[in-house]
C-alpha cells in the first residue's frame, strides 16, 4: 500500500471513530487560478481566526477546534481547495454557518456561501471516504498543510465561558450573513448527499467494468492457450 492510500485508510478510521460532527469545503472564487502558496496561508488564517473566535486568548496556549483537513485539487488537478471534518462546541448547524461566514469574509478570493458547503455530518463513513478521496495523490507530506488540531485537554470544549464566546462570535460574525449561511445548510446537505451517492454509483460501475474486462481477458487467454498448446 502506498503512502497516500495508507494515510487515507488511517484517516477514514480516525474520522469514523472520532467526535467529528461537521464537514465542509474551503473553496475559492477562482480555484484554478489561485496561487497555491496564498491558498495555504488563507487556510491557516481561517483556522487561526476560528480558534480565536471560539476559544479567545486560550488559542494562544494551544486550544482550538478539533479538526482534520485534506487538501484537494479537483478533477483538473489545478483547482485547490480544502475539505475538513471538525468537532463543534455549539449546535453543529450554527457552528457550520459561523465557519462559512468566517471563510466567506476572510479574503476577496474566498468563495461565497454557495460553494463552501459547510454542514453537519449526516453519515460519518460516507463523509470520511469523500473527504479523503484524493489522498492517493500525495506520495509524501510535503504538500499537506499543517491545519489539523487536537486538544490534549478532553474537557476543553466545556471549560470556557459561554457568554464570552457568544460575544466574540457577535464581534466577528455579521448577523445577516449568518442568517444567509444558516438558510443554505439544508439544501447543501442534500447536495452533498447526492454528490456522494453519485460517486458511489460511479465507483460500483467502474469496479463492475474492471471485473468484466478481467473476465474477458482471462477467457481470451484460455482460448488462445487451448488453441496453440
Amino acid at each position: 500500500m502506498n503512502w497516500g492510500k495508507k494515510i487515507a485508510a488511517d484517516s477514514i478510521k480516525k474520522i469514523v471513530n472520532g467526535p467529528y460532527d461537521v464537514t465542509g469545503v474551503l473553496a475559492f472564487k477562482h480555484g484554478e487560478r489561485m496561487c497555491h502558496e496564498t491558498a495555504i496561508k488563507l487556510f491557516g488564517a481561517l483556522w487561526h481566526k476560528a480558534d480565536r473566535v471560539f476559544f479567545g486568548k486560550a488559542a494562544d496556549k494551544g486550544y482550538g477546534i478539533k479538526r482534520l483537513c485534506y487538501l484537494e485539487f479537483g478533477k483538473s488537478g489545478k483547482c485547490i481547495h480544502m475539505h475538513f471534518v471538525a468537532q463543534s462546541m455549539i449546535d453543529p448547524k450554527a457552528f457550520s454557518a459561523i465557519l462559512n461566514v468566517l471563510w466567506n469574509s476572510l479574503h476577496d478570493d474566498t468563495a461565497g456561501f454557495k460553494n463552501n458547503w459547510i454542514t453537519p455530518i449526516y453519515d460519518k463513513q460516507a463523509i470520511a471516504e469523500y473527504v479523503t478521496k484524493e489522498m492517493w495523490r500525495f506520495r509524501d507530506d510535503a504538500n499537506v498543510p499543517d491545519c489539523d488540531h487536537s486538544n490534549t485537554d478532553i474537557a476543553a470544549y466545556a471549560s470556557f465561558d459561554a457568554e464570552a464566546r457568544i460575544q466574540r462570535i457577535a464581534n466577528h460574525v455579521n448577523a445577516e450573513l449568518l442568517e444567509e449561511a444558516l438558510d443554505r445548510i439544508p439544501v447543501q446537505m442534500i447536495l452533498i448527499r447526492q454528490r456522494i451517492e453519485q460517486r458511489q454509483k460511479e465507483a460500483v460501475a467502474k469496479d463492475r467494468d474492471r471485473r468484466e474486462r478481467m473476465a474477458s481477458s482471462t477467457a481470451s487467454l484460455r482460448q488462445y492457450l487451448s488453441q496453440n498448446f
